[in-house]
């Protein structure tokens, strides 16, 4: 499927930027040249194939962040500007990507427990089993008791068994990789044109800016939780887009925190107050919110309805859960919205798999670089912002689908496909090990004139801005 077939794309600019850029873009059948000045901040820009002409430059450089592989803000960077100009193309125009907002959305949490006053949230320890490790995340409630349970049942030897059975149990356990036996091969690279520019760092005509108002108009029925769904919908209320977030308060978002494992002002959890957790307070900003729990049938008649008026539906249910609850998992026709799915993995053994940003950090080999003795978990579950990124890109691309076809598109944006092709860091995991708080401090500062104030528990407090400026 090559939902971006006869659209033009040129970038250009800082040099790994931009090709990871031409990579997503053309990954999606986009014909794109690579051209310019790699000294400069990088663009990217847009025309043909029902695209207004568009284009979405870089505020500045991107440097690495200290606790993440080195080529995380790299990707990100380019995730935005793709999604930027592709945005803007739907009516024409400009906009820039803050380049401060590009770290501070892979150490989102690192961040806002910087401007709550709060203790930064801590590395998820890797877990020795015989000769290897695994990464465990096991927050959610019963989690620690069923996977103690689990181990109660057998002996593991290997972290490779041990992640199979707990998967098993649906708990989120995956075994550390090292980076050279992971393949690393971009699933959307392939037989995709990547053309070199004919010509010189020809500067296009600046068309006028645009940024806020560039999906003004499309409607959003988002049924995400966490962290890398809701950044989604969150970047695309940022373009103007008006987002419903389905949220049952049987089953209420994990990013609550509830239990007081969370981000609060001041480093302490009121009691019985539930929207106070910064990261959940933080991307909920700008959506409205209806209590639907799908079990329940009327729910469902009325979810269906809210998906019938809508022009995307982003879901980060697994496989088993759209079929439990009757929730359509194909591309839709006529009045029906383009869908975007948000799973861990899009296919091979895992792909029912549960995992978070954690997890697919340890499985990508990102988390065990060449020359390291043990796996090095990130400063942040990185992997969910660029997963949060990769599927606002790809809601976009099915939206401009969706407006050309009159059959409306069903795409997968997978956590690990977010982090597909992003090379191992060759320092002995030195930046990795790094303590990213200075930066985080740095990025705070830098951040806070144009950061959004929120109230909340009674204290005005910071929240990130959107990253695309009007030019």
């Amino acid at each position: 499927m090559e939902p971006l077939r006869g659209v033009d794309v040129r970038v250009g600019g800082e040099a790994a930027i931009a090709a990871d850029a031409a990579q997503l873009l053309a990954g999606y059948g986009a014909s794109v040249r690579v051209s310019g000045d790699g000294s400069r901040p990088a663009s990217v820009t847009v025309s043909g194939g029902g695209c207004a002409p568009a284009v979405a430059r870089m505020s500045a450089a991107v440097a690495p962040c200290p606790g993440l592989p080195a080529a995380a803000p790299t990707r990100a960077a380019a995730g935005l500007l793709a999604l930027g100009a592709l945005a803007a193309a739907r009516v024409g125009g400009s906009v820039t990507v803050d380049a401060d907002s590009v770290a501070i959305l892979l150490l989102q949490p690192l961040v806002m427990a910087h401007w709550y006053s709060a203790p930064p949230p801590g590395r998820v320890t890797p877990l020795r089993v015989g000769e290897g490790w695994a990464a465990a995340e096991l927050g959610a409630p019963g989690d620690a008791d069923l996977f103690q349970l689990l181990l109660e049942t057998d002996s593991f030897t290997d972290a490779e068994e041990l992640s199979a059975a707990a998967q098993q149990w649906r708990l989120p356990v995956v075994p550390y990789r090292r980076a050279e036996a992971v393949r690393r091969r971009s699933p959307r690279a392939a037989g995709r044109r990547q053309e070199p520019s004919s010509g010189g760092a020809h500067e296009p005509e600046e068309p006028p800016a645009v940024a806020q108002e560039a999906l003004a108009g499309i409607r959003v029925v988002d049924v995400t939780a966490m962290w890398a769904g809701p950044l989604c919908t969150w970047l695309l209320s940022q373009l103007g887009a008006s987002v419903v977030t389905v949220e049952s308060d049987a089953r209420p978002d994990g990013m609550r925190a509830p239990d007081g494992g969370g981000i609060y002002p001041g480093g302490r959890l009121d009691p019985g107050a539930k929207d106070r957790s910064a990261m959940f307070t933080s991307l909920a900003a700008g959506k409205e919110r209806v209590n639907l729990d799908l079990r329940v049938e009327d729910d469902r008649e009325r979810f269906a309805l809210a998906c019938a008026q809508a022009d995307l539906r982003v879901d980060s249910l697994s496989r088993r859960a759209r079929e439990d609850l009757g929730i359509n998992d194909g591309s839709g026709s006529g009045d029906g919205p383009a869908i975007v799915h948000i799973p861990a993995f899009s296919s091979g053994p895992s792909r029912d798999w549960v995992a978070y940003g954690t997890q697919i950090h340890a499985m990508s080999g990102l988390a065990w670089p060449t020359g390291s003795d043990e796996p090095i978990p990130a400063a942040t579950a990185y992997a969910d912002g660029l997963g949060g990124i990769a599927a606002a890109l790809a809601s976009v691309v099915a939206l401009h689908s969706a407006a050309r076809q009159s059959r409306a598109p069903a795409l997968t944006a997978s956590l690990m496909d977010a982090v597909g092709g992003l090379p191992a860091d060759r320092d002995r995991g030195a930046l990795l090990r790094a303590d990213p708080m200075p930066r985080v401090a740095e990025l705070a500062q830098a951040h806070a004139v144009r950061a959004v104030q929120l109230t909340v528990a009674g204290v005005p407090l910071r929240h990130p801005a959107s990253p695309f400026v009007s030019a």
